[in-house]
């Protein structure tokens, strides 16, 4: 069954009660549910932005791969103050450039390992998040619209918001040991993509975003309540996509995708500001062999 993109919520509660981080003032919020490394707003337009975010890292599990063991793979531990999020880095010895990479729902860190060595191999540090409750290392549930709004709704920090804060921090760590004018792209593959998108829509640092076989949500205001349209648009990554300027935005998608419409990719695209790309691929649904090339290419020429 082909996935048209769209959002289901079962409204149990009504009400019109904001999210933690919604405020009239568009003020810095402070979870509840966290220590004061995250700091963030929602704008009364239901739009996401960070204030602080600081993690910190522990790093563990390093070994030598590739050819003659020129890639170093490292799992770094990466803590918000009170969860613990997983992630792989391959690097070259010196990297010309960085990426950090979201998986698809339900694929771990530890499944792209083949993938992180080839770019290091072709001098790009790559690091995957392990994105939490998709099925590896990261605690986490799956994701679930209602059960993200009615947590926003308790005045904690939904799952949702946290997986976007993490691919800051795993940017935040490449530029920590690389240096600040190290240049940092964010990539997202399906669900992944998503995330991505937010990410680097709230985050200038970040050079560039490429999203694979990933789209918008479909939703219809007005038919839920005001509380929940804005909750909707602030993990929408339509929200987002024009906000990625003057970064480049590539969009990666193939015709014969049976998951999400290749139609909701385009979508997507259209909504994105110079400049950008739109790269129709070989294949069904989420990353392979062609996008890595061309992202590699791409990394090349910059």
């Amino acid at each position: 069954m082909k996935y048209k993109a769209s959002v289901f919520l079962i409204l149990i509660i009504a009400t019109a009660v904001f999210f933690c981080g919604c405020a009239s003032n568009n003020s810095p919020a402070k979870p509840a549910d966290l220590t004061s490394h995250i700091a963030y707003s929602v704008s009364d337009d239901g739009v996401l932005s960070v204030d602080e975010i600081s993690y910190s890292y522990s790093l563990c599990n390093v070994s030598n791969e590739g050819k003659n063991g020129s890639v170093k793979l490292s799992e770094i531990v990466m803590k918000d103050g009170e969860d613990e999020v997983y992630t792989t880095l391959a690097s070259p010895e010196k990297p010309l450039s960085g990426v950090v990479f979201a998986p698809g729902a339900g694929v771990s860190a530890d499944a792209h390992k083949n993938r992180s060595i080839s770019y290091a191999e072709s001098g790009i540090a790559f690091m995957v998040v392990d994105i939490r409750g998709n099925g590896g290392k990261s605690e986490g549930v799956s994701l679930d619209f209602q059960h993200e709004y009615e947590t926003a709704v308790k005045g904690m920090t939904p799952q949702y918001y946290r997986i976007i804060f993490d691919l800051i921090s795993a940017k935040d760590y490449l530029k920590e040991i690389y240096g600040e004018s190290f240049p940092v792209y964010i990539a997202g593959s399906s669900n992944g993509g998503r995330y991505a998108a937010i990410a680097a829509g709230i985050d200038s640092e970040f050079e560039g975003y490429f999203g694979i076989s990933t789209s918008g949500y479909e939703w219809e205001n007005n038919k839920n309540g005001e509380a929940v349209d804005l909750f909707i648009k602030s993990i929408n990554p339509d929200s987002y996509i024009g906000m990625i300027k003057p970064s480049k935005t590539v969009i990666f998608h193939a015709p014969d995708d049976s998951v999400i419409d290749f139609e909701s990719g385009m979508s997507l695209y259209n909504k994105a500001e110079e400049p950008k790309d739109f790269v129709a691929f070989n294949g069904t649904h989420g990353i392979n062999s062609e996008v890595d090339e061309y992202i590699k290419t791409l990394l090349a020429e910059d």
